[in-house]
């Protein structure tokens, strides 16, 4: 009998949470304001509410956790002090990622990016990351959200882990 590699549940469930966000941004995001989301409807539905509505504002930030959380635990065999610490780690990183977007730690954050920065494509983005993005407490809520609902995902798919190493 052949073994998997990875936990396909987590992987799977990791993936269509993502392949969701992206829709957030295709259907409900500004095509102007998005980064590597080409408009490929052709128009933008700033100033409409969005398929989503108000839950995607925060949907994207909460997928992001929750879907890392499981993709990183999909290729991992870990107990429930692993999965904790999956979860911890990318709550922290997103949180922080968030709390970089507030006003001056915004602007200090920016002018502290390196410059060769500016020719690795997706890097290439980090200052204006920050300095046009919008910290939202309600971001927060959902990453601590995503985090949280993904550690009882991951114990659950627990039987489909990888073999040791």
């Amino acid at each position: 009998m052949r073994q998997n590699l990875v936990n396909l549940p987590r992987l799977t469930i990791g993936l269509a949470s993502l392949g969701l966000g992206v829709l957030v941004y295709l259907l409900d995001r500004p095509a102007e304001r998005t980064y590597l989301i080409p408009d490929v409807l052709g128009h933008s539905m700033q100033g409409s509410a969005g398929l989503f509505g108000p839950l995607g504002q925060q949907l994207p930030t909460f997928l992001h956790t929750f879907a890392f959380c499981l993709l990183t635990a999909a290729l991992l065999r870990v107990g429930w002090r692993g999965a904790l610490g999956i979860c911890t780690a990318w709550l922290s990183v997103d949180a922080l990622f968030e709390l970089g977007q507030r006003g001056d730690l915004a602007a200090w954050i920016a002018r502290h990016v390196p410059g060769w920065f500016q020719h690795v494509p997706v890097l290439d983005n980090t200052a204006s990351y920050f300095l046009r993005g919008r910290f939202d407490p309600l971001d927060l809520a959902s990453i601590v959200l995503g985090a949280a609902l993904a550690l009882p995902v991951i114990l659950a798919t627990r039987r489909f882990d990888p073999p040791g190493v």
